[in-house]
């Protein structure tokens, strides 16, 4: 990604679901939500197939926190994409259009 797709991605994923190719894998990243109930926000990733259907593969995230800045930080800093941080692999990162 270039740095004017990466600041777009992460806007984009402060309210809405993205998708994205990594290493031959795609990750469906799941935008931060917030459940009113027990108000929490949450965030999270997964891996799941190429092809359609995209089927879920493994969860790589899932975070949960009543401070959404605290899960935007999860997201972006804890090494899930094979063992590195959002901000290491940016460069390699492609958007997925599903």
């Amino acid at each position: 990604m270039t740095d004017e797709e990466l600041s777009i991605f992460v806007d984009c994923i402060t309210y809405e679901n993205c998708t994205v190719r990594f290493q031959q894998e795609t990750y469906w990243c799941l935008g931060l939500t917030f459940d009113e109930k027990t108000k929490l926000y949450s965030i999270g990733a997964f891996v799941c197939e190429n092809e359609p259907p995209y089927n879920y593969i493994r969860e790589v995230l899932s975070f949960e926190s009543p401070s959404k800045d605290e899960c935007m930080k999860h997201f972006l800093e804890d090494k899930y994409w094979d063992g590195k941080s959002f901000y290491e692999v940016a460069p390699e990162l492609e958007w997925a259009n599903l």
